[in-house]
């Protein structure tokens, strides 16, 4: 089996500066008790051919199954810095109860797979999480999950990661209501409204900010996926972004473009989809949209193609 490629250099991502960030919250009450807490292990999960699902009681009735944990790590270039999301794999063996707490531990303990990506929080092994019936979705971070050496702007994304990937991680598991509009409130060692990342004080609940997710991701490939023949290529693009299309390089050599084709990425949620055949080799997937103000917006990934 091929090794997966060495990494290209840093993609160029140009985005918009001057986006709202929003602070970061915590209600004001005590909070809800949080006995869901969860264990997820240290390090990222090896890829598993048939993941183990993940099984919690829902808040609604019945229980919920989750084989994948939706995790927003931060990407930076170019001076811009957004977030991008990948599924991983639920950890084998941990008994996991909660996939909410689950996907928050891995957030901060986990690697990404693109070494494009990174996140902004301390390692930790255990995040407590409760939902309630109007979609409020509460975490119980421990302190020391919260880095003191952030600037302001990155404790603000570092709390949108956070948002984003317990948000995402209860909606994937059935247990917000539907239609409801979530937030996050962050408790901090089961204390509502303490000052963390040295000047930020969870005083109010947030919702995800939008505006931050990266305006390309692809989702499929994987970032060093190892498939035969038929490369998927499928992900996500904000609402503005204009023109998209994909491309295939081969690496290893000249870095020649192979192949690429238009998306259409006007239908429901904004998502794209497109498959092409490859020779064995090494490649660079690249998609590539323009955002509102015309600049160039990309994701891209490496995989190996083997022989089918």
């Amino acid at each position: 089996m091929p090794a997966p490629p060495a990494r290209r250099a840093r993609r160029r991502l140009v985005l918009a500066g001057g986006c709202a960030l929003l602070l970061a919250c915590c209600g004001t009450g005590g909070g809800p008790a949080l006995d869901g807490a969860v264990t997820a292990s240290g390090a990222a999960p090896a890829p598993a051919t048939a993941p183990a699902p993940a099984t919690a009681m829902g808040t609604f009735g019945g229980s919920v199954t989750t084989e994948k944990l939706p995790v927003y790590w931060v990407g930076a270039a170019d001076g811009g810095q957004r977030l991008f999301r990948e599924f991983r794999d639920a950890p084998r063996g941990t008994g996991i109860a909660d996939p909410i707490g689950a996907a928050a531990a891995l957030m901060t303990a986990g690697a990404p797979q693109d070494p494009d990506y990174r996140t902004l929080w301390a390692p930790v092994d255990r995040v407590g999480s409760a939902t309630s019936p109007d979609g409020t979705i509460t975490v119980d971070m421990p302190a020391h999950a919260f880095r003191a050496d952030l600037t302001d702007e990155d404790a603000r994304l570092a709390v949108q990661q956070l948002v984003h990937t317990v948000t995402a991680a209860a909606t994937l598991a059935g247990l917000l209501p539907e239609r409801s509009e979530p937030e996050v409130v962050v408790l901090v060692d089961g204390e509502p409204g303490r000052e963390v990342f040295g000047s930020m004080r969870l005083d109010d609940p947030v919702r995800p900010a939008e505006e931050l997710e990266a305006p390309i991701w692809v989702v499929d490939p994987q970032q060093g996926a190892l498939t035969a023949g038929t490369v998927t290529i499928s992900g996500r693009v904000l609402e503005g972004v204009r023109g998209c299309r994909w491309t295939v390089t081969e690496t290893g050599g000249d870095d020649a473009e192979i192949s690429s084709g238009e998306l259409d990425t006007e239908g429901t949620g904004r998502e794209f989809r497109a498959e092409v055949v490859l020779e064995p080799g090494e490649y660079v997937v690249t998609v590539i949209g323009r955002d509102a103000e015309g600049r160039q917006v990309l994701d891209d990934k490496d995989v190996v193609v083997s022989a089918p």
